[in-house]
């Protein structure tokens, strides 16, 4: 795992600092390539090959290339290849990407299994291509303004980038989705003229021309278009089994020491339960916290000993979460509201502290076999409300319009009778859709905090809502939470300790299978993840499994409440705001006010903000 990072003109100190930027990334070697007309930076962490072979920027002929991520079939790849003629001086998979693409151009990524970020110049045509795997596993932005084209595996270079040439300005369509779903997606970023390169596309820029065009090469939306199987669901559980055994083993390939992130969850359970048993020699970790109803460790400790891995565990407190605190804006270096990544960054610390270099996640289990308990709560309050009629619906919400939600504060003082009525409120007023009801349910209300907004989109919805409502809520979350969130949360995580995080269950073939499957095998009888707990059956003993998911959450409000409230009074002041008078200081004094369970993410997400605004915009 790496850092990548690259602009279209040559300068060795700007180059330089963007590589410092990232050094976390890619601690044990570095190089550059430098041309008039494009250069090209590297960070590497050694995971394969740890010779000096495997270094980077790697060239070929006309090719110069810089890549991140991990290709887990090279070797398969390496032979074919072979038989083509090509020679390999090194045992890397970065000499099996270049010449992959050498051969076969961008269609060498339909070959590949894996995460990857990859920027190859060629530099007879001039052209740069930065080609981002199928899931999104591994980040890659790129700023351009008809000028200046500069790329990164975060955007850490692209501020060192600019910093002595002008001012990044703070992106209006970022930020309201920032508030609103607490994390930015959309391939946006929080700057203008800077964005994320899609995942499933490739980007080439012509350095003659100055002009960028992006193409897609994977989605899993044609895999839902194409016939359901006809199998038994024993059928579907062996095959199952079968496509999830050679995905997490493929996981498995490097030359360092790997773990697993164990939450005791079915996800990350059946990661860890088919790696001991087909691979063995398993380390796991998870983070616990003395607060009770938040604690999963001893979940995850049950499993660790019934499978017999390596198990290590930690308990988080509010001191070791104010350390992290610390760091958190330098860590996810946009505004990130996933106040989770503090665990994460933490049980990544403890891997990290055992001498583990490479860890598995299981991300994206919710996303594709149906886990999230929203999904059927906000379908068992989609059927009820379109039971009622349209014109009833629109009329009672047109009334509650008139009496306002901020009035009726004054009518009702239950707090709980007041948020009840709001969201009856909220889901009335975007009862036009199954797609505006689940994005109004599960996103934040900001009404006076912004003076601007945007509306938030996403077209696959649509294609999953034809074979259920829940299936489209599912697509919705596979193409935004789960990429821009969850993955940007590992990733980082992982990264800022110099680890290396790989994600087993997002395997494209896993997905493609998954879409084929009828959804009445995801969520059957009440019961979600219904094909993926049948297969965990076979390793671990059912008491295990079904029961109340937690993941790793925090005691946010615990802790803002107590120990940690001082940083409100000190972020939220009005010379703090003024600064930027992006946010309305009344809409926060008076949530600050109210603080309460209801609306201490809404509060968080503004600390997080000011925090990084003072950090990267000062």
């Amino acid at each position: 795992m790496c850092g990548i990072v690259g602009f279209n003109c040559k300068d060795s100190k700007k180059l330089e600092s963007m590589m410092n930027s990232i050094r976390h990334r890619g601690p044990d070697d570095s190089g550059t390539f430098e041309s008039k007309n494009f250069s090209l930076g590297h960070v590497r962490l050694s995971i394969l090959d740890l010779s000096s072979h495997g270094h980077q920027p790697m060239h070929y002929k006309n090719l110069s290339m810089v890549y991140n991520g991990e290709i887990y079939n090279f070797k398969e790849i390496k032979e074919e290849l072979k038989t083509y003629g090509y020679k390999f001086n090194s045992y890397s998979d970065s000499e099996v990407v270049l010449k992959a693409y050498h051969k076969w151009g961008v269609d060498a990524i339909n070959r590949f299994i894996g995460m990857f970020a990859i920027a190859i110049y060629d530099n007879i045509s001039l052209e740069l291509t930065l080609i981002r795997d199928r899931v999104g596993v591994k980040p890659l932005y790129y700023y351009f303004d008809g000028r200046d084209f500069v790329f990164g595996s975060e955007l850490k270079p692209i501020i060192e980038f600019f910093r002595d040439k002008k001012e990044l300005k703070i992106s209006k369509d970022a930020l309201f989705e920032y508030f609103k779903v607490g994390y930015i997606s959309s391939n946006l970023s929080i700057f203008e003229n800077c964005y994320k390169v899609p995942a499933g596309n490739y980007l080439i820029f012509n350095t003659q021309k100055s002009k960028i065009e992006i193409k897609e090469y994977w989605s899993i939306l044609p895999f839902f278009k194409l016939p359901k199987f006809q199998k038994s669901e024993e059928e579907l559980i062996d095959e199952l089994e079968s496509i999830l055994i050679k995905a997490f083993r493929y996981r498995m390939v490097s030359d360092v020491p790997v773990g697993i992130f164990l939450s005791g969850g079915v996800d990350s359970s059946i990661v860890a339960s088919i790696l001991q048993k087909h691979y063995g020699n398993i380390h796991t970790f998870t983070i616990g916290f003395k607060e009770e109803k938040y604690n999963e460790a001893k979940y995850a400790k049950e499993v660790a000993e019934y499978i017999g891995t390596t198990h290590t565990e930690k308990y988080l407190d509010i001191s070791g979460a104010k350390d992290i605190l610390d760091r958190f804006v330098e860590i996810y270096d946009e505004p990130f509201g996933d106040s989770s990544g503090i665990p994460t960054t933490l049980v990544s610390q403890v891997a990290r502290d055992t001498d583990v270099k490479v860890v598995l996640s299981a991300d994206g289990g919710d996303e594709i076999f149906c886990g999230y308990r929203r999904y059927w709560t906000i379908n068992n309050i989609g059927n009820k409300i379109f039971k009622v009629p349209y014109t009833i619906r629109r009329g009672t919400n047109s009334i509650m319009n008139l009496i306002g939600d901020k009035n009726i504060s004054k009518v009702i003082t239950n707090s709980n009778i007041e948020f009840k009525y709001k969201l009856i409120h909220k889901i009335l007023k975007n009862s036009n859709s199954w797609r505006d009801i689940y994005l109004a349910l599960t996103s934040y209300d900001i009404d006076g905090l912004l003076d601007f907004e945007k509306k938030i989109d996403e077209n696959s919805f649509e294609i999953g809502e034809k074979i259920a409502p829940m299936q489209g809520m599912m697509l919705w979350d596979y193409h935004r939470y789960m990429v821009d969130d969850i993955l940007t949360k590992v990733d980082r995580a992982t990264m800022s300790l110099s680890i290396e995080g790989r994600e087993p269950l997002l395997d494209h073939n896993i997905a493609e299978f998954m879409a084929q499957v009828p959804f009445e095998m995801k969520y059957k009888n009440g019961d979600s993840k219904y094909l993926l707990k049948k297969v965990l059956e076979r390793y671990i003993p059912k008491e295990m499994i079904y029961r109340k998911k937690m993941g790793f959450g925090i005691p946010i409000f615990e802790w803002f409440s107590r120990d940690l409230k001082k940083l409100f009074d000190i972020y939220f002041q009005k010379s703090k705001l003024a600064k930027h008078n992006l946010l309305n200081q009344e809409y926060i004094d008076r949530e600050y006010k109210k603080m309460s369970k209801k609306n201490i993410v809404n509060l968080w997400h503004i600390l997080i903000f000011q925090i990084w605004y003072e950090k990267y915009m000062r």
